[in-house]
């Protein structure tokens, strides 16, 4: 995602918001935040958790509830792992055989 993609998801994010709290603004306002948006290198956080040690550790009867637990882009991070690392999100992971050297 570049630059203006970030500018265009916290302004939906901004209107979201403002309709879920019944406020409105000047449509000129939405311009110029815009504007000054576009003056700045806008990227999200980094997450600090490391989903894919955490995902080692999760007994197998909690990882359903660990799963649901993550936001969307966690998830998509975790699954894009997953490939990475050879394990297809249809079939279950086989424990025995990450642990076969």
């Amino acid at each position: 995602m570049d630059k203006k993609d970030y500018i265009a998801q916290i302004m939906d994010e901004w209107y979201s918001s403002m309709e879920s709290n019944n406020v409105s603004v000047q449509p000129k306002t939405s311009t110029l935040l815009g504007m000054i948006l576009a003056k700045y290198d806008i990227k999200p956080k980094q997450d600090l958790r490391n989903l894919w040690d955490e995902f080692l550790t999760v007994p197998g009867g909690r990882f359903a509830s660990w799963y649901d637990s993550l936001s969307e882009i966690q998830k998509k991070e975790f699954d894009e792992q997953r490939q990475k690392n050879g394990c297809n999100r249809n079939r279950p992971i086989d424990t025995k055989a990450l642990l076969k050297g």
